[in-house]
């Protein structure tokens, strides 16, 4: 082999170990937050707003001129024109046949073309474009509505990964410890150790196990989670340690931006317009209509006056101005009826939705407010229960310490630093609770199928 291939082969080898070694993309919580806004979620509800956004262009192209045409072609019949007594067949005043026969010669074609222009709805167009508007609107919302929903479950996902891997971790140190003092207590030099002693560091470590189980549960879940939401099959969260992320609470909880709240309120305006278009159902439409018809057939003789009904030899232009109307007061009365109720609804639905708004950012702050003095408070409980399980662990190594000292002290560590690691994801998902809260996450467009 060439020394240039050697090379070359030993480059690819590199490169694919350092492929291999890499291991899976490692994302941030903005990349984690960033791929769930951009799901499958969100892609449906973008999906909602391209049908409103072609509601709105269809309400708007009834603006435009309707266009009908009608063509044809067939073979067509021998007609013609004869003598009458005195009367000439140039004048055509008799055919051969007077009525249908089975007799055909040539072709028979037509080509009719009528345009209706709208001029005067009362309404009926405005109000279908409005509404159309409104619900475009109101998906437009929707869609950021669901972002801010994956925003949160991509929290919860990220935060929930990191705390279980903070407690595996620490009942993994627990469990060697608890282990080390066992053997200690095992040992035959130690025959001062009671049976009861023993037992209780082995209900001890059982119970840490038990517990190092659960963390690793959580820890699968919180995993799938993370890669449902990003769409990555194989994807892991930084290394980054698990600590409270740094904010200032408001003093009143803000949700004047909340989509939710927005889609409602369009909702409740396209439905104000329907009714009004609904209403307009009582008045006529005034239209201009003109229509051209060309008619010919090569069997039939065509009679030279315009007041002969001849559907075969014909053309012509003409425009009118049309007045439609279809009079049917009762069923209109009906649909208006049924257009106000549901008018009605989609107010109580907007109140509703402020009200709820208001009521999930009151909730978000309550608990980013009690998080936060939690975290504070674990924070020195876990510091005195470290330090107190330290002074044990240093007095069981030299025999001073009882195994009930040390069962104690490390319930009390592992206890407070759970509420700590507790307290810390639920202040971090209320951040971003808060942050949705006031409507800050949008729906990000779709995202591409494998990159982080």
């Amino acid at each position: 082999m060439r020394p240039t291939a050697v090379v070359l082969a030993a480059a690819c080898v590199l490169s694919l170990h350092r492929i291999a070694a890499a291991g899976p993309p490692k994302l941030t919580l903005d990349q984690v937050i960033a791929r769930a806004v951009a799901g499958p979620k969100v892609e449906m509800a973008e999906g909602d707003m391209d049908a409103a956004a072609a509601r709105v262009e269809e309400a708007g192209a009834a603006r435009l001129p309707r266009i009908k045409v009608t063509a044809y072609g067939t073979v067509s019949p021998r007609i013609e024109c004869v003598a009458n007594g005195s009367f000439p067949a140039s004048l055509c005043l008799k055919t051969d046949p007077q009525n249908f026969s089975w007799e055909f010669s040539g072709f028979l074609g037509s080509l009719q073309i009528e345009v209706t222009q709208p001029l005067y709805t009362f309404g009926k167009i405005a109000h279908a474009r409005a509404a159309a508007r409104a619900g475009l609107s109101a998906q437009q919302a929707l869609a950021n509505e669901a972002a801010g929903d994956l925003a949160v479950d991509a929290a919860r996902a990220y935060w929930g990964l990191k705390v279980a891997r903070e407690l595996g971790g620490m009942l993994d140190d627990g469990i060697e410890k608890i282990n080390d003092a066992s053997k200690r207590m095992n040992d035959p030099a130690n025959a001062d150790v009671s049976i009861q002693d023993r037992q209780r560091v082995a209900v001890l470590l059982a119970t840490a196990k038990a517990q190092r189980a659960d963390a690793g549960a959580g820890e699968a879940q919180a995993l799938a989670a993370l890669r449902a939401l990003t769409g990555l099959a194989a994807v892991d969260i930084d290394d980054d340690p698990l600590e409270a992320v740094a904010a200032t609470l408001p003093t009143t909880a803000v949700s004047t931006d909340r989509p939710q709240a927005a889609a409602a309120k369009q909702g409740a305006i396209a439905n104000d317009e329907l009714v009004r278009m609904a209403r307009s159902a009582y008045f006529p439409d005034l239209a201009l209509v003109a229509s051209g018809v060309i008619a010919g057939a090569q069997g039939a003789d065509d009679p030279p006056s315009v007041f002969a009904n001849d559907p075969y030899n014909r053309r012509g232009v003409g425009a009118v101005l049309a007045l439609a109307w279809t009079a049917e007061p009762w069923t209109t009365h009906a649909r208006v009826a049924q257009a106000m109720g549901q008018a009605r609804k989609a107010h109580a639905q907007s109140a509703l939705a402020v009200v709820g708004a208001g009521y999930d950012a009151e909730v978000a702050l309550a608990e980013a407010t009690g998080a936060e003095a939690k975290v504070a408070a674990a924070r020195e409980g876990e510091a005195a229960g470290h330090t107190w399980l330290v002074a044990v662990l240093q007095q069981e190594a030299v025999g001073a310490a009882e195994s009930k000292d040390l069962a104690d002290a490390y319930i009390a560590w592992f206890q407070m630093r759970a509420q700590w690691a507790q307290a810390v994801l639920q202040w971090n998902v209320a951040v971003v609770r808060l942050r949705r809260a006031g409507g800050e996450f949008r729906a990000a467009g779709h995202r591409p199928p494998s990159s982080p």
